[in-house]
């Protein structure tokens, strides 16, 4: 067995003998290295070593034989052991730095023999070399979060290493990209431009200082002259801000003036920024549209450039100002006492400062073990905010290594002001680190996977993370206990790097991908291949990345999916969709929540489609302009949106809101108001946001002196006039004698607007670079901060001395002793009551702080029982999270207690300890059966009833049961469940539903979970791939005069039809139907064609086929009566008329085939009960056909025309994105088919195709059968590249294979597109007529010898309908006949012509 294993070692880890070989003897050990490459290269262009240099050692010897000591001659490396199972042990040798050269070093392994086994190994650190160095295929730049990107392809660095690359003077970083083609992204910073057109110069910067230059073009280079912006208009907030002399005062810690400045431009991040020194920032688009955008930026103290773009060339002005800063929250401590009170129960650290310098309603930062950032009233435990004094008590730690260095911090900042040293109770020498035994990851949803580990620590497990991403606690202890268990958590597929185990006495483990886990047998940390699996963005080209909407009007929120189709992704392989736009990710704007800013929309394999979906949502009124977003197909890896992919577009009528709500008007109430008994102070405000609306606020009011605190949540349901976009509101504060006289202060407040775009104000923290341009008091900069204080007096004087009250009570509810933080339910509550004889301030209520060893704080808020005559009883409760604190105990402190005089008071543990007959701790155990919900997927209102969730104790699962908000539906369980681990469960049969609705657990042994609420994300199923702009106005139930459109630029000159000849016997169809003009015939409704013989047939509305794009319109059998062959035969036939979209042609200047691509496959989507829309795409090109029904007579303008739309008629609107022409000088050709189809065979039929005579200069088609026509109108204008510009249509009859007889007729219709570049509008329009002249009359007709006959009774419809998955009318009349034979027959007929049709798709 022995043999098998060292063979499969030798096979894992190979043999290399030319750089890893024995000196001495191997007689009782054999070694061999793991890695492949034995020479390094630098991890950046420019440095002269190798970082991190690591190598394996693998060592197994012989039974009965063990290694005492280990060594290395080279003095640069260090040689240590990392693992030992039974003979086999592993070694790392590692350096920090390795200088460029080859080490020849000797490794020295000595047994318990006293025999040294020594090898020679070779290792190197090489130098890259440039000589074949080549920048290509260098991509258009992107705009994102302040810096320009570029793709490009870098060859020739040798040897091959995905090295980061320096540029001289840092204007640009170099990252590689780990795409094969694309292989590097370049980050421009905005100080390299100094033209906007003009290339820039860069230089890439090697070791020895060589160097590589080379040039890109500018971002704005990109665009058109008259799309760059040419002037801006400024306003100044406060508006004397640049007038000499004057000195302004900060509104908040980092809160200054900003300024905001409209721009007349059509790009929506235009050459703007503010520079100080060497510091340059992007002003921040706020509010507009193309054309007139406001942006904002922050004025900075003492000189600043404004620069901005101006055409071509760049402006700069500068200006000087003089901003007195806030200074910044500080403390000068003096240790009152740091040391050790010693219990039988519970052992405590305690800390005591006293401070002196007035207290600024900051946070406070305390670190024993982990960091805890708290503000008042924790730790303050006398005095008031001139002279206070912190004091807390902590868990003193039992044992810890003695290996640590542990200190007890204080701070106001990330400076510890205190720093303190902190031994254990009981120093251990102990150094045997946690050791992880095995690993499990399982795929539970699209990103995330559960990840299972089985751990071994003498010690006792601490905690688990991986980078700083994921932190494991108890929590997830699944079996076993924290010193031999296994732990169960959910990781995103992204956040697995390296696995790090603390554990209780500070020793930890760090398991990097490709580390040993065990010898014995061989297991390394992996993560799961598929994550490995490498994409590239040619995986996501020529269409395989597609939207369902590329152009996004956003009024509101556009819900959207993207697809991605590749036979070379795994199906299991894990994607995300990020975001970042300026209201989904607000980097430039608002980075409060930095950690979190990132949303992953992940993508799900599709069984069915075979494609990879996407749903995600773009907020409503946001930017014009492309939507960059990036694939994450790795840890921070995957492609950003580019020109190499398809892109997203935010139409140029979409107006931005990317301001947070902001004070319109504030007046003060009570403004120095006197008390003598009682009086209201507060204040009274406007809130404005002109374009999302205000939704909720938060103001944080505080005293002075006392630090009395008022918390205000309000929505816009709290108005007292007004609306969401001027609503009127107060905050009111009741002071009652006795008081002091003191300043109460808004020092923090959140507004927030109805799509989550937030103002901030905090007095001084958190502080944000951004605090000036969130700022919801911009109007009142120039009145300054002192709006936000309202001072007050106390008339009385009556002193109220400094006299701490007395605690009388403490306890826990029910007494406990202990709690179970593995349960379901982890309530705790407290009852405690003070001596009340020093006036407590009533509507200050206290605050009992749990306090954990290395889980920081849990609050619980208390609140009034009772006042007695000498005392007041307060009670608090509050749920601690899962796993808190275990296995240590739990202590308890009070702060926040505020009397009458202005002081304020806390009890710390050893106060709490004091008081007889009181709980002052609580010891903690954990449960590992009990069902706990921690959280679920993302869950759609629209989703299939499908659901994943999260927890634990869910090895034993009886049922899981769903109940709803709406009432409408009544509770369910789920009607299918799986389970993976005891952690995750996947579950079926959730009614659909937008409200939120309720989940337990049930165990199979009764215990019953905590109730879980979901809150589904709107999201409506029915989305409209919509074109970039709509060409036409809605139908109407009356005709309508033309819309007021602005006219849109026309590239002249633009074709009209020739004057014609009235034709016609009699002239026009007769002095009721038609007249003559110079045009020719001009027809009276409902009257139409170039004789004013053919009649429009008037049907009601059809109804849509939801599963393909098929509607039935039924019609009357008297449609008909004014033809001349209205008798019975025509009764006896049925009509199917079909137009299909085929295919789009390219075609070269000699109107040869270049290309065909033909239309297979479509996404049909409904919009009102008037469109419906369907969607493809071909070689990266998106098609979006919109077909429009008209029931009554409409006028509308397309491509500045107005055309009358005739009742019962339809009209396609097909929009064509951008094309990739093989050359400029080709064209398009969108060619359409459109056929007839009559039962009968002894008919006749005619085509004609020509130009209009009614002066809308357009062609017609016209397909007659007999009576019965489709008429088409193809107008010779199309909106190309936003511009007016004229089309060219074909009949392409003589180059295509038609059907051409007297019962059916075909013909083929090419609108012919010269080159473009963007996008492309055509408007064609189709209508069924009924002639007063048959086509067996007319010249050309085709006719046929009549057969059997046809009885009578007539029923009339009209179907329009697709073929396979083109968007295709079908136009039906149909009659009943008697003989049911026949019309098997036909039918039979007609669906073997529309597979022919499909088939030669």
């Amino acid at each position: 067995m022995k043999i098998i294993l060292i063979f499969i070692l030798i096979i894992f880890i190979g043999v290399y003998n030319c750089q890893f070989t024995p000196i001495t003897p191997e007689t009782t050990l054999l070694a061999n290295v793991t890695n492949s490459i034995f020479s390094k290269t630098p991890r950046t262009s420019e440095d002269t070593y190798c970082l991190d240099v690591s190598y394996k050692i693998y060592i197994e010897v012989k039974s009965g034989f063990s290694i005492i000591s280990e060594s290395t001659n080279d003095t640069n490396f260090f040689l240590d052991r990392q693992l030992q199972t039974n003979d086999y042990y592993l070694y790392r040798l590692y350096t920090s730095f390795q200088p460029f050269g080859v080490s020849y070093q000797q490794l020295t392994f000595t047994t318990n023999d006293n025999n040294n086994h020594t090898y020679q190994f070779i290792i190197g650190c090489t130098d890259v070399t440039i000589d074949n160095l080549v920048i290509s295929s260098v991509t258009k730049p992107f705009y994102l979060a302040g810096s320009y990107y570029y793709y490009v392809s870098i060859s020739g660095i040798e040897p091959y290493f995905p090295i980061g690359i320096s540029v001289v003077d840092y204007l640009a970083a170099v990252a590689y990209s780990y795409d094969p083609t694309y292989n590097y992204l370049i980050q421009l910073n905005s100080n390299t431009i100094q033209n906007l057109t003009e290339e820039i110069s860069l230089t890439l910067k090697f070791s020895n200082n060589r160097l590589f230059p080379f040039k890109l073009k500018s971002y704005y280079s990109e665009f058109n002259e008259q799309d760059l912006a040419t002037n801006h208009l400024d306003t100044f907030f406060p508006p004397n801000i640049l007038s000499p002399g004057l000195n302004f005062t900060q509104f908040g810690y980092l809160c200054g003036p900003i300024f905001q400045s409209i721009v007349n431009t059509n790009i929506s991040r235009p050459y703007q920024l503010v520079r100080v020194g060497y510091s340059e920032k992007f002003t921040l688009p706020i509010k507009g549209k193309k054309g007139n955008m406001t942006f904002t930026g922050s004025v900075i103290d003492k000189n600043s450039s404004f620069i901005n773009g101006n055409g071509l060339s760049i402006d700069y002005s500068n200006f000087s100002t003089n901003i007195k800063d806030i200074n910044p929250p500080k403390i000068e401590p003096v240790i009152n006492s740091i040391g050790y009170y010693s219990s039988n129960s519970v052992p405590l650290f305690i800390a005591s400062i006293n401070n002196t310098v007035p207290y600024q309603f900051n946070d406070f930062i305390y670190n024993y073990f982990v960091e805890t950032i708290s503000g008042w009233p924790y730790g303050f435990y006398s005095g008031n905010n001139n002279n206070f004094t912190i004091k807390v008590s902590l868990i003193q730690l039992l044992k810890y290594s003695t290996i640590n260095n542990l200190r007890y911090g204080f701070a106001v900042s990330g400076y510890y002001e205190v720093n303190y040293p902190i031994s254990p109770k009981t120093p251990e020498p102990s150094s045997n680190p946690p050791k992880l035994l095995s690993y499990s990851f399982t795929k539970v949803s699209s990103l995330n996977y559960l990840l299972r580990l089985k751990i071994e620590s003498i010690n006792g497990v601490k905690d688990i993370y991986a980078l700083n991403l994921l932190d494991i606690r108890y929590d997830t202890l699944v079996s076993g206990t924290i010193y031999n268990g296994t732990f169960e958590t959910i990781v995103v597929f992204n956040e697995i790097v390296q696995i790090g185990i603390n554990d209780l006495i500070g020793l930890s483990t760090i398991y990097n991908i490709g580390d040993v886990v065990s010898m014995d047998p061989l297991v390394t940390f992996q993560i799961p291949p598929e994550i490995n699996y490498k994409l590239n963005i040619s995986m996501f080209q020529n269409n395989n990345l597609r939207f369902l909407k590329n152009n996004l009007s956003l009024e509101e929120d556009s819900y959207n999916i993207a697809y991605v189709e590749s036979k070379d992704i795994p199906p299991n392989k894990p994607m995300s969709l990020v975001l970042f736009d300026i209201i989904t990710t607000p980097l430039e704007r608002d980075a409060t929540n930095l950690a979190t800013i990132l949303v992953r929309n992940p993508f799900t394999f599709n069984t069915s489609s075979g494609l990879f979906e996407c749903k995600f949502i773009v907020p409503k009124n946001n930017l014009f302009g492309p939507v960059q977003y990036m694939v994450e197909y790795e840890n921070q890896i995957g492609f950003y949106g580019s020109e190499l992919v398809s892109q997203i577009f935010v139409n140029d009528n979409t107006v931005l809101d990317n301001q947070g709500p902001i004070f319109s008007s504030i007046e003060k109430i009570g403004d120095g108001l006197v008390i003598s008994t009682t009086g209201i102070i507060g204040w009274k405000f406007n809130i404005t946001d002109d374009t999302n609306g205000f939704e909720s606020g938060y103001i944080k009011v505080m005293g002075s002196i006392d630090s009395s605190t008022y918390h205000f949540n309000f929505t816009v349901d709290d108005a007292i006039s007004g609306d969401e976009f001027n609503g009127q509101y107060q905050i009111l504060i009741n002071i009652t004698q006795p008081c002091i006289s003191q300043e109460y202060r808004i020092v923090r407040v959140y507004l927030f607007d109805t799509n989550k775009i937030a103002s901030r104000f905090n007095l001084f923290t958190p502080s944000l670079l951004t605090a000036s341009i969130i700022n919801p008091f911009i109007n009142y900069l120039e009145e300054g901060i002192n709006i936000t204080i309202l001072p007050f007096v106390c008339s009385t004087l009556q002193v109220i001395p400094n006299q701490k009250p007395t605690l009388l009570s403490f306890s826990t509810f029910g007494g406990i002793s202990t709690i179970d933080v593995g349960a379901s339910y982890r309530t705790i509550s407290f009852n405690f009551s003070i001596d009340s004889s020093s006036t407590i301030k009533l509507d200050q209520l206290p605050i009992v702080y749990i306090n954990s060893l290395f889980n920081g704080l849990v609050q619980c808020f208390s609140k009034i029982v009772s006042i007695g005559t000498n005392s007041i009883f307060y009670t608090c409760s509050t749920e601690l999270p899962l796993g808190f604190g275990y296995p240590n105990p739990l202590i308890f402190s009070i702060y926040g207690i505020v009397n009458n005089g202005g002081y304020y008071y806390g009890y710390t543990n050893n106060d709490i300890q004091e008081i007889q007959y009181s709980i002052h701790y609580v010891n903690t155990t954990f449960s590992l059966n009990q069902p706990v919900i921690k959280s679920t997927d993302k869950y759609y209102s629209d989703d299939n009833g499908q659901l994943v969730i999260y927890g634990r104790g869910f090895s034993n699962i009886f049922g899981v049961n769903f109940t709803y908000s709406d009432s409408n539906l009544p509770p369910n369980s789920a009607t299918l469940f799986s389970t993976y681990g005891s952690s995750v469960i996947k579950v079926g049969g959730i009614k659909i539903t937008k409200y939120p609705f309720h989940i337990k657990v049930i165990t199979s042994d009764g215990l019953i979970s905590n109730q879980f609420t979901v809150n589904p994300v709107y999201f409506n199923s029915n989305i409209t791939p919509t074109p970039t702009s709509s060409p036409t106005s809605s139908p109407t139930s009356s005709p309508t005069s033309s819309p007021t459109i602005t006219p849109i630029p026309t590239m002249t000159p633009i074709p009209t039809n020739v004057p014609q000849k009235c034709q016609g016997n009699p002239e026009c169809g007769g002095k009721n139907q038609g007249y003559c003009s110079s045009t020719g015939c001009i027809c009276y409704a409902p009257w139409i064609g170039i004789t004013c013989t053919s009649q429009i047939i008037i049907v009601p509305q059809p109804s849509i086929n939801t599963t393909n794009p098929q509607v039935e319109i039924p019609t009357t059998g008297n449609n008909d009566q004014s033809s001349e062959t209205n008798n019975n035969e025509s009764q006896k036939m049925i009509f199917k008329s079909l137009i299909s979209l085929i295919s789009l042609r390219e075609l070269d200047f000699n109107n040869k085939e270049v290309n065909n691509h033909i239309f297979d496959q479509w996404i049909f989507t409904p919009i009102d009960q008037f469109k419906n829309q369907y969607f493809t795409s071909i070689s990266n090109t998106n098609i979006t056909a919109t077909l429009e029904w008209f029931n009554q007579s409409t006028s509308i303008q397309f491509a500045n025309q107005n055309l009358t739309m005739n009742p019962s008629s339809i009209k396609y609107t097909i929009e064509i994105t951008k094309y990739q022409f093989s050359s400029s000088l080709n064209q398009l050709q969108l060619v359409m088919a459109a056929s007839l189809e009559s039962n009968s065979n002894d008919i006749c039929s005619l085509n004609q195709f020509g130009n209009t005579s009614t002066g809308d200069d357009s062609n017609y088609l016209k397909i007659q059968i007999e009576n019965h026509s489709l008429y088409g109108r193809f107008i010779k204008r199309a909106i190309i590249d936003q511009t007016v510009k004229s089309v060219n249509n074909v009949l392409l009859d003589s180059s295509l294979n038609v059907i051409d007889d007297s019962s059916s007729l075909q013909s083929y219709i090419g609108i012919t597109i010269p080159f473009y570049r963007d996008s492309i509008i055509v408007d064609p329009d189709f209508s069924v007529l009924i002639d007063s002249k048959s086509a067996s009359g007319q010249d050309n007709s085709v006719c046929t010898k009549k057969k059997s006959g046809l009885t009578t009774s007539q029923l009339a419809g009209i179907i329009i309908g697709s073929v396979g998955f083109a968007a295709v009318i079908v136009i039906v009349t149909v009659y009943f006949m008697v003989k049911r034979n026949n019309q098997k027959k036909f039918v039979a007929s007609v669906n073997k012509k529309m597979t022919e049709i499909n088939g030669n798709k």
